[in-house]
């Protein structure tokens, strides 16, 4: 599993967490993670592939992304009630 160092930001902290984690393989730009089953999600907004370092295969960087906007985006869903 390759290790990936993750530096994420989320609005309202106005500051990048970062941290270690394994991946089943690294993430690509623009696709989503969470961190665990409790994480907000990310969008992966950079990839930096490390092959000189023999325990880390990358460095990302994400951001954090309101899942209901990007499932409602992405899945195509309508909302019941519009207010205009």
């Amino acid at each position: 599993m390759p290790r990936v160092f993750v530096h994420t930001y989320r609005a309202h902290n106005n500051d990048w967490e970062n941290d270690y984690y394994d991946f089943s393989r690294v993430p690509n730009k623009a696709e989503l993670i969470a961190l665990s089953s409790k994480s907000p999600w990310f969008q992966v907004e950079l990839v930096v592939h490390i092959p000189f370092e023999e325990d880390l295969a990358a460095e990302i960087y994400a951001v954090e992304v309101d899942r209901e906007k990007v499932k409602m985006r992405k899945l195509n869903i309508k909302p019941a009630i519009e207010f205009e």
